[in-house]
């Protein structure tokens, strides 16, 4: 496992934002392969190539479909951090937007280990998270089983409706959030109680990010600490949005646009979104979204 104390400042990203008229036709039918539901977990994976203990938790990510987890059940996102490109070796799939996503939730200090402790300070890899609330070595396959197992089993508080079309080298989603049963502290378990309120229109602002990832990659690495290894990794993020407010409470879709990589082909490409409280954190909501080409 490794950490580092201090992180380098976040670049830019691709995106803009546009509001969807209300009655939007996007919304006759569900997204394909949508399901009305809460959907699917959010894992995290805070990962480089430099890293020698990353390469057990990348081969997790990849196993997740052959456990039980398709994206119907677990939405798998692996960030390449890039403190780690000064090391020995420069990660391809490192961005400084993706030290910056894990310096966030190191900064606001919610997450817990599965234990109800806090852990580790600061950040390290490989750390992966699950729902925006609990932290642990994405090496441990055990633990990351039932830590995806506890929160699949929690009510969702919120229903992410997505769907995407591409246009060019362009993805537009539309996302829609519709409001659920509000969930009691409790529901979140011990090791979530202490810090983990559950976030509501009027009184924790929800925000939708969409990522956009590259379904699996295969790259020899020659210097560092995998030096001499081929490394098999999976769901790894390209592209990160800002994230938008959107509101249970509205009518009105929002609309986000990505920029596909020029190296990437559509059929390699897959899209998540999600909506995280502003404040605690915790995922609310998260999907697989399906591309229809225009």
């Amino acid at each position: 496992m490794k950490r580092l104390q201090t992180l380098r400042a976040a670049g830019g990203m691709w995106l803009f934002v546009l509001s969807a008229p209300a009655g939007c036709s996007a919304w006759a039918n569900a997204a394909p392969g949508a399901s009305p539901s809460g959907g699917a977990v959010l894992v995290e994976l805070f990962t480089s190539q430099g890293c020698s203990s990353c390469p057990a938790a990348d081969a997790l990510i990849a196993d997740l479909p052959r456990l039980g987890f398709g994206r119907d059940r677990v939405v798998p996102l692996t960030f390449h951090v890039d403190y780690w490109d000064d090391l020995g070796w420069k990660d391809p799939f490192a961005s400084p937007a993706f030290t910056t996503r894990q310096r966030r939730y190191t900064r606001a200090g919610v997450l817990l280990t599965p234990a109800g402790d806090h852990g580790i300070s600061g950040a390290y890899t490989p750390q992966m998270v699950v729902g925006g609330t609990v932290h642990f070595s994405g090496a441990r396959r055990d633990v990351a089983v039932a830590e995806i197992q506890r929160a699949a089993a929690m009510p969702a508080p919120v229903i992410l409706l997505a769907e995407a079309t591409s246009d060019g080298d362009h993805a537009l989603v539309t996302a829609r959030l519709l409001p659920a049963k509000t969930v009691g502290a409790a529901a979140l378990g011990p090791a979530r109680e202490a810090g983990q309120a559950v976030a509501t229109a009027s009184k924790d602002p929800a925000l939708l990010t969409v990522a956009l990832a590259m379904r699996s990659a295969r790259t020899r690495v020659t210097r560092g600490e995998n030096g001499g290894e081929t490394l098999n990794e999976a769901a790894i993020v390209r592209v990160l949005s800002d994230p938008v407010p959107i509101d249970s409470g509205t009518d009105t879709p929002i609309r986000v646009s990505l920029a596909k990589p020029s190296d990437l082909a559509w059929k390699d490409v897959e899209l998540a979104a999600f909506v995280q409280s502003a404040t605690s954190l915790r995922v609310l909501a998260a999907r697989a979204v399906t591309i229809t080409p225009r």
